[in-house]
C-alpha cells in the first residue's frame, strides 16, 4: 500500500520542478546581522545595495524585498513611524535574473549602512518560486486619490497585456512610502485562482513600477498552496 503513494508524491514533485524551471527570475536570500531598522527603510536599503552592486539598476525587474519584523506590537497595529526589530531568521532577499546568481553572491561578507544601522551580509541560498494559485504583493505603487475599483481595473488592464486574465483580486488601504526623499503611495494586493503558468509569469514580471524599492514583488500567499503543489480543473 505504501509503494503507490511514494510514486504519486514523486510525480507531483517532478511536475512542480518543471514549472519552476519556466521562471526567468529567482530569489536569493542572505543571512544578515542587524538588530533594528526604521519601518520605512526600503529606499535607503536599496540605495546601499545598488551602490554595492550597481548592475542591479540595469534591469527594471530586479527587486529588493523590504525587511520585515512582527506586524503587530502590544496588541495594536504597528505605526509606520516605529522601528522594527529583526530576528536572526530575518533574511535580506533580492529578486534577480537566474543568470545573475553568481554575481549577486559576490556581496556576501559585505557590510552596508542603512539609516545609521550596519547590516552585515552573510551567506546566501537560492529560493526558486513556489507554484501557487494565490499571490500577494505588500506594496503596489498607486495614485493616492485612486479608488479601489479604479486601482483593481488598472491592475487587470496591465496584466491583460501579458495575456494574464484575473477574476479574483482584492486590495488593501493606501499607505505612504518614502522613495528618494519623496512621499509615494502604495496598496497591498492579493490575486487568487491563478493557473500555474500565470503564477510563475507574475512572479517573474511583478506589478507596476519600483521593483528595486520593494514595490510590485509578488509572493506566495500563506495557504495550503504555499507548501504543496496544486492541480488544475
Amino acid at each position: 500500500m505504501n509503494q503507490p503513494s511514494v510514486v504519486i508524491l514523486n510525480n507531483m514533485w517532478e511536475e512542480e520542478e518543471k514549472f519552476e524551471e519556466k521562471s526567468s527570475m529567482i530569489d536569493v536570500a542572505f543571512k544578515i546581522e542587524c538588530e533594528i531598522l526604521p519601518y520605512d527603510h526600503i529606499s535607503e536599503l536599496s540605495n546601499a545595495l545598488t551602490d554595492l552592486a550597481p548592475w542591479m539598476l540595469k534591469n527594471d525587474l530586479i527587486g529588493v524585498h523590504t525587511l520585515h519584523g512582527p506586524d503587530f506590537g502590544n496588541g495594536w497595529v504597528r505605526s509606520e513611524n516605529d522601528q522594527i526589530f529583526l530576528s536572526k531568521r530575518t533574511r535580506l532577499i533580492v529578486r534577480i535574473p537566474k543568470a545573475d546568481i553568481n554575481q549577486i553572491k559576490l556581496i556576501e561578507g559585505s557590510t552596508i549602512n542603512v539609516l545609521n544601522n550596519d547590516i552585515k551580509i552573510g551567506k546566501s541560498i537560492v529560493k526558486p518560486f513556489l507554484v501557487v494559485r494565490d499571490l500577494i504583493c505588500r506594496s503596489v505603487l498607486c495614485n493616492q486619490n485612486q479608488t479601489e475599483e479604479n486601482f483593481l481595473f488598472e491592475i487587470k488592464e496591465q496584466l491583460s497585456t501579458h495575456g494574464i486574465s484575473i477574476k479574483k483580486a482584492i486590495c488593501g488601504k493606501t499607505k505612504s512610502i518614502i522613495i528618494k526623499g519623496k512621499n509615494h503611495f502604495t496598496r497591498s494586493l492579493m490575486i487568487a485562482d491563478l493557473s500555474k503558468d500565470h503564477s510563475i509569469l507574475l512572479q517573474d514580471l511583478g506589478i507596476g513600477d519600483g521593483r528595486i524599492y520593494g514595490c510590485g514583488i509578488l509572493l506566495p500567499h500563506k495557504s495550503i498552496d504555499a507548501v504543496s503543489n496544486f492541480k488544475e480543473d
